[in-house]
């Protein structure tokens, strides 16, 4: 019988299986596939692979070195997945078989993990992992560490999406949003590069927004709207007097607006509020020069950013309170006034994060003390040779010679210039030098 007349002998779903075991030109190649995952996890392939990857795809030595995982959570109880970045097309296939990752200690390297239960698929990360949703770090107001998400968002919108048009407006896909913070909220890599600029940027809206205390509203910490209200208004300089120009009276006005933002709005807030402030103020400066290509001014970044910063019991007054411009007493004009004038209103907190404060661009430098804290540390300096030059030898070095000396140290020769006269027999001493004696034996 032929393989033709058996397969149609066969059962409908023994046909399919074999037709799916069955290698043809519509098949996968196995061992392209396998070259190409070993060339993205960087190393090359073995000969054994490609040779076993050559049978037939059925094989029990081929099947035997896989090992199949259906959803995330099975790949997470053998790879650490904060060790490989999860692409969003996975993380969107995995939200609706799976419904949630769960990240279980790893078995032993030799034994088989047990598939997770539905339970565990969908238990939430582990409360000290979380990073939204949650009170900022213990010891941020130092001036010098920031959360990773924010420190992430705010460096890679700095050297990749300051020339994006719409940034801070657009909207990214929710999965990919999603998937992103779920990444940080279980210590997990994630690829912003990947995500999308866009992505980055609602991240960093998104650590605001949830913060359990606003940084304007009610609660401990926070700014009151009543602090906010009594922001000066540009608009008085129209009762100012006529001698005055009016360019000289909006820049009084300016300062004194600045003054205030300073003294009484930063002063109401508490110290990990201010110096988070400090380094998104520093992004949105740097955003809004680059006005030009990306249509974001400081404007627009207030319009978009300030609903993000107040919260109360009163809706009403949180959209109130997120107007902006050169007249409004509200959370947008605060927050245009920190864009604009960021050196001026946040000169103690670029000290403290900068450990100086003469610097000629400060929104610059802050952004490069952001890339310093993503940065690995640099290796410490090489231990120095003790036989350096200049450096003192030990007593055990000055009374005994290396073994290359003494390997190199020839013997002296009694025929060189200086050099003791040898003794005419064995175990006899030379005789001292001394005046001449009469000869013995005279001739």
């Amino acid at each position: 019988m032929s393989d033709n007349d058996h397969a149609n002998t066969m059962p409908a779903t023994k046909q399919s299986m074999a037709c799916h075991l069955e290698p043809n030109r519509r098949s996968l190649d196995t061992a392209t596939t396998l070259r190409r995952s070993a060339g993205n996890f960087g190393r090359k392939p073995r000969e054994a692979d490609t040779a076993d990857a050559g049978r037939h795809p059925s094989s029990p030595k081929f099947f035997a070195k896989v090992t199949w995982v259906d959803t995330l959570s099975q790949l997470a109880a053998m790879v650490p997945l904060n060790q490989i970045s999860v692409p969003e097309p996975v993380y969107q296939h995995n939200m609706r078989v799976d419904g949630g990752m769960a990240a279980p200690q790893p078995p032993g390297p030799l034994q088989a993990p047990p598939p997770p239960s539905r339970s565990a698929q969908q238990s939430p990360p582990a409360p000290e992992s979380l990073v939204f949703g949650v009170p900022p770090p213990e010891g941020l107001a130092g001036g010098r560490m920031l959360p990773r998400p924010v420190r992430e968002s705010i460096a890679h919108v700095r050297h990749q999406g300051l020339d994006t048009e719409g940034l801070f407006r657009r909207s990214p896909p929710s999965t990919a949003l999603r998937a992103a913070k779920d990444g940080y909220n279980r210590s997990q890599a994630v690829d912003l590069g990947l995500a999308g600029v866009h992505v980055a940027a609602v991240l960093l809206k998104l650590y605001f927004r949830e913060l359990p205390t606003p940084v304007f509203g009610d609660g401990a910490g926070s700014c009151s709207y009543d602090t906010v209200r009594g922001l000066p208004a540009a608009s008085l300089a129209a009762g100012a007097g006529d001698a005055e120009p009016a360019g000289d009276v909006s820049k009084q006005m300016d300062t004194v607006r600045v003054r205030y933002v300073r003294e009484v709005v930063l002063a109401a807030l508490g110290g990990a509020y201010r110096h988070l402030l400090c380094y998104t103020s520093a992004l949105l400066n740097v955003v809004a020069r680059n006005e030009a290509s990306n249509r974001m001014t400081s404007y627009n970044l207030a319009i978009v950013f300030a609903p993000n910063l107040a919260r109360s019991r009163s809706p009403v007054d949180d959209v109130s309170m997120c107007i902006a411009g050169p007249a409004a007493a509200t959370v947008g004009g605060v927050l245009q006034i920190m864009i604009q004038h960021f050196d001026q209103v946040f000169g103690a907190e670029i000290e403290r994060a900068l450990g100086r404060a003469d610097v000629d661009d400060a929104a610059m430098a802050v952004l490069d003390a952001v890339d310093a804290m993503i940065r690995p540390p640099p290796l410490p300096p090489r231990a120095t040779s003790p036989r350096s030059a200049g450096s003192p030898q030990s007593p055990t070095e000055t009374s005994s010679p290396s073994i290359e000396q003494a390997v190199s140290a020839e013997p002296t020769k009694p025929d060189e210039v200086g050099a003791a006269p040898e003794p005419d027999e064995v175990g006899a001493a030379p005789e001292p030098a001394g005046p001449e004696s009469p000869d013995k034996n005279p001739a």
